[in-house]
């Protein structure tokens, strides 16, 4: 029984943590990707910014014991402003942030662990 509550509970705090880390829009994108992020994850966030005309690829994706350990990506607007990070060895601490805030001057676009809120 308190493994099934655990379980539960695990699953419950995925689904939350998910759902408070996605934000798109075309104006808008507010993801983190973390050492948890598990590949149908990575897909998802694919289809929702390429649904919001956003063009987001990714390679060189290696996990160990389902800890995403590394990624290369690259993130497209569709305005052509192209962005992308590399990160080889993820850890606990680790937060990838694709961040996409506002429009014309005041636009705020960050991809990256050093995104500002």
């Amino acid at each position: 029984m308190k493994k099934a509550i655990a379980a539960i509970a695990l699953i419950f705090g995925t689904i939350g943590t998910w759902a408070q880390s996605s934000v798109i829009t075309p104006t808008s994108v507010d993801l983190h990707i973390n050492q948890d992020t598990s590949r149908d994850q990575l897909a998802q966030m694919q289809r929702d910014l390429q649904a919001a005309g956003i063009g987001f690829r990714y390679d060189l994706v290696s996990w160990e014991e389902n800890a995403l350990k590394s990624i290369r990506m690259a993130i497209i607007l569709p305005d052509g402003t192209l962005q992308t990070e590399e990160l080889d060895a993820f850890n606990n601490d680790t937060d990838l942030r694709i961040l996409l805030a506002g429009e014309g001057e005041d636009r705020v676009f960050c991809v990256g662990i050093n995104c500002l809120d």
